[in-house]
């Protein structure tokens, strides 16, 4: 996430929040021309069409109020998708209990591995359960690509589910 984006997310945050349901990632987009602010929303619950309209409504008026974005720009509020790439291990902790699809570098190969997320834990990783029940600890840095995909089938053991 650029400068630009983090200072955006730490604007948007509190009041995405108000609104009853967490922010997971703000993206400007585009050149000069007519960009486009995507801002991805997330509820345990699930997102819907009214989270949107309200988020929408709200981000909108504190953009216009305090004239964060000069001259015209599109917003996007959408929820993270089936299938959204999970860019920090940070959002492993977001989407705990949520199956996940993870790519992590073996010395030359890659493997795949997929399973339930059950969060980070501090300095190891992200933990994930896998389909068979084992919880497997994950350094951050051998993963070379991760994603929710819910045609992961629920993990045996505690923690498989739990949306």
């Amino acid at each position: 996430m650029g400068s630009r984006d983090r200072e955006l997310f730490e604007l948007l945050e509190p009041i995405v929040v108000a609104q009853g349901v967490g922010l997971v990632e703000v993206r400007l987009m585009g050149g000069a021309g007519r960009p486009v602010l995507r801002v991805v929303i997330h509820s345990a619950a699930g997102v819907s069409h009214g989270d949107c309209a309200r988020v929408t409504r709200a981000v909108g008026d504190a953009l216009e109020d305090d004239r964060v974005l000069a001259g015209s720009y599109r917003l996007e509020v959408s929820s993270p998708g089936l299938r959204r790439r999970l860019n920090d291990e940070s959002e492993f902790e977001l989407f705990r209990g949520y199956p996940v699809r993870v790519w992590i570098e073996e010395g030359e190969a890659t493997r795949e591995i997929a399973g339930i997320s059950q969060g980070t834990r501090k300095g190891e990783g992200v933990v994930l359960r896998e389909q068979d029940g084992t919880e497997s600890v994950i350094p951050w840095s051998q993963v070379t690509k991760a994603r929710l995909d819910m045609d992961v089938a629920p993990a045996k053991g505690p923690g498989g589910t739990g949306r």
